[in-house]
């Protein structure tokens, strides 16, 4: 790692954090705080953060070098050379570079394989709640959404809740004739990060049933919990090449979601199947130059920065958790992402919450109606924030349900 890229200290990046107010973030002018004055961002999937100064350093390079051509077949090796080098740094998981492909998001990803890698007309079955545009995606391209609410058991005390997989629900969908199981691997929203047993049931369902599985794992750089990592579904013994194909991105870890860059990775079978489509190989041409230069310089030396990342969001998830608890909301804490799933059902808030934290809190989150039925009571709440402004999150909330 070069002294360019190398990261202040961690108490430099928090206090540094910690100093940002909602007016500096306004003049950002993101999408999360395209809101009206004194009412605080807290429901789009993006950090308030920044990003890693080697991410910075490279886009610095770029615009020195009026790099704003389309992307060179050199840049797109590079970027997929990154990706499987990281993937087997950080997780472990043997990729080559050949089985990587470049892509400009992982939604375009989801649309290519259902629309051309699972049987025509067959379903698509989401384990809810679930990330917004899975479960409107299948509908725009004909085919049926077959929704698994997950399973929720307590997990100890202070209104904590867990959440799980139905697997048994899963297995129903696929004997129906479903041909795609869409899988959030950290598990946007409810910030689960699943163990290597349940990827290994999931495995052995879609074996059984040659059902195709898309793992989105966009979030697995944002694995919070010290004592869990995130492990590749596709990385898994009993993981059929064949059916499977796992959509990642540096966009939510180092915080560049508008510079259009994520990767495919497959292999076996579902690798043939991607290079022979024509629309797989356009949109290996849509990835934006700049988000292939930053996603390389963010896997291959932003690692220290997102190690403070998490320190820090985890941090401020502890101290948000317990004012929510005490105001009567049920607060699922995020093992990975930066995504809190909040249950206000015995709460004022019951019958429109996120409605009524705009209007009463001042405070816009996502409403937990557009994750799924049966979550009309919820909502989603972003804590990668700076964490003064996340505790005065947590306050308006609490002081609005009192």
């Amino acid at each position: 790692m070069t002294p360019e890229h190398l990261p202040p200290a961690t108490g430099g990046l928090e206090a540094s954090w910690d100093a940002l107010t909602a007016e500096d973030l306004r003049r950002r002018g993101s999408l999360k705080w395209a809101l009206e004055p004194g009412v605080i961002g807290a429901w789009v999937a993006e950090m308030d953060l920044g990003t890693a100064p080697a991410v910075t350093a490279a886009l610095e390079r770029a615009v020195r070098d009026s790099a704003f051509g389309y992307t060179s077949p050199a840049l797109r090796q590079a970027l997929c050379e990154a990706t499987a080098r990281y993937q087997r740094q950080a997780h472990g998981w043997q990729v080559e570079a050949e089985q990587v492909s470049a892509l400009p998001d992982v939604l375009s990803a989801l649309r290519a394989v259902i629309s051309h890698h699972t049987p025509a007309g067959s379903a698509v079955i989401v384990p809810t709640p679930a990330y917004m545009p899975f479960l409107t995606i299948p509908a725009e391209l004909g085919r049926e959404l077959v929704q698994v609410p997950a399973l929720r058991t307590p997990v100890g005390a202070g209104g904590h809740v867990g959440w799980a997989l139905d697997l048994d629900g899963i297995e129903t969908a696929m004997v129906a004739g479903a041909g795609l199981l869409v899988l959030c691997h950290p598990w946007n929203p409810v910030g689960r990060v699943l163990t290597p047993e349940e990827l290994d049931a999931v495995a052995a369902l879609s074996a059984r049933h040659g059902v195709r599985v898309f793992s989105d794992e966009i979030h697995g750089p944002l694995v919070l919990d010290p004592a869990l990592s995130h492990t590749p579904y596709a990385s898994r013994p009993g993981t059929d090449p064949d059916l499977t194909f796992t959509a990642t991105a540096a966009s939510k870890g180092w915080n560049i979601p508008g510079l259009k860059c994520a990767q495919l990775i497959a292999s076996g079978g579902a690798r043939r199947q991607w290079d022979s489509s024509a629309l797989s190989r356009t949109l290996s041409h849509e990835g934006a130059g700049l988000g292939a230069m930053a996603t390389v310089a963010a896997y291959d030396d932003g690692r220290q920065w997102i190690e403070a990342v998490r320190r820090y969001v985890r941090t401020t998830a502890q101290e948000v958790e317990p004012v929510l608890a005490a105001a009567g909301v049920g607060v699922t804490c995020p093992q990975g992402t930066y995504l809190s799933w909040l249950d206000l059902s015995a709460t004022p808030a019951a019958e429109d919450p996120a409605g009524f934290l705009l209007g009463q809190a001042r405070v816009a989150v996502n409403d937990g109606a557009a994750f799924g039925r049966g979550f009309e009571s919820f909502v989603r709440l972003n804590l990668a924030a700076p964490r003064p402004l996340a505790l005065e999150t947590a306050s308006r909330i609490a002081r609005a349900l009192a």
